[in-house]
């Protein structure tokens, strides 16, 4: 057994939909120590879309057929909260594709209950704001937090009223305000105007889905646990997917997912599983 099973077994992992990990009255708090938001629109922001976008789609197309999409996994730690105030979990590792997550609902969350449709955009905005009565006054009604640099722009992007004129923030600089934007962009032009017709399909297609057709792995630990052991075995550790290694997993996933056979095409079609393409070969200074 490896080392990361043994210590991934020690505590508790669950497999949750947005609306199980964030449905409850809480802050999930990214702490201070945590690198700054990064991710962007070619590498994170479009691919995320397109998966969501492929899933909603599908759920439109064929409604009978079960279509899930896997997000990956984070690390949280119950961390101590006051008497009296919401339980507070803390962010190990996977910050990225929370903070991505939560901007993208919020965005379609205003989209949706702007163009009429709100009970809809409600039950996403339920996903990234407390309601108020379970906060005080001087808390914020976001179940994300962050306590870096990152904290004026994204509490300021996810309160700011809809439709949210992006350039006129005072952070409109910033990597997390531009993602919000990309994703209000990209999902009002899926959704279409909110009188064309099929549009509340669309809308409660696309919200069903960041409701409860992604999934994530959460891996919860107790306040006395060690998070940079739990880190560092998920990161660090073991040997790294190559490319190679992440197309295989691709095809024939979607294969499966399509209804194919994927251990005929394995068997019959897949080249690659020889020791040709499994050397390793040098172009110029790079393997």
């Amino acid at each position: 057994m490896s080392d990361s099973r043994v210590i991934i077994d020690a505590v508790d992992t669950h497999k949750r939909t947005p609306q199980e990990l964030f449905n409850q009255p809480q802050h999930c708090v990214i702490p201070l120590f945590q690198r700054a938001y990064v991710w962007r629109q070619d590498e994170q922001w479009e691919p995320l879309w397109k998966d969501v976008r492929r899933v909603a789609e599908l759920r439109l197309s064929e409604p009978d057929r079960q279509v899930k999409h896997f997000l990956g996994a984070v690390v949280l730690q119950s961390g101590s909260a006051q008497s009296n105030s919401l339980p507070v979990w803390n962010v190990i590792d996977g910050q990225q594709r929370i903070t991505t997550l939560q901007l993208l609902m919020d965005a379609t969350s205003a989209l949706i209950v702007g163009a009429g449709a709100a009970r809809f955009g409600l039950q996403l905005e339920m996903l990234t704001h407390n309601q108020e009565m379970y906060v005080s006054e001087r808390e914020s009604r976001l179940k994300l937090r962050h306590m870096n640099n990152d904290r004026a722009a994204f509490d300021e992007v996810m309160d700011a009223d809809a439709p949210v004129d992006h350039a006129a923030l005072e952070n409109a600089d910033s990597q997390l305000v531009r993602a919000h934007e990309y994703f209000t962009s990209v999902v009002g032009e899926w959704l279409g105007d909110a009188d064309a017709e099929g549009f509340v399909e669309r809308a409660e297609a696309l919200s069903t889905v960041l409701q409860s057709d992604l999934q994530l792995v959460t891996i919860e630990l107790t306040a006395s646990e060690d998070p940079q052991e739990i880190f560092e075995t998920l990161n660090a550790r073991g040997t790294p997917l190559t490319a190679a290694d992440l197309v295989r997993n691709f095809v024939f996933q979607r294969i499966s997912a399509e209804g194919g056979d994927a251990e005929k095409v394995y068997r019959d079609d897949w080249p690659f599983e020889t020791k040709f393409w499994s050397a390793e070969v040098s172009v110029g200074r790079y393997l």
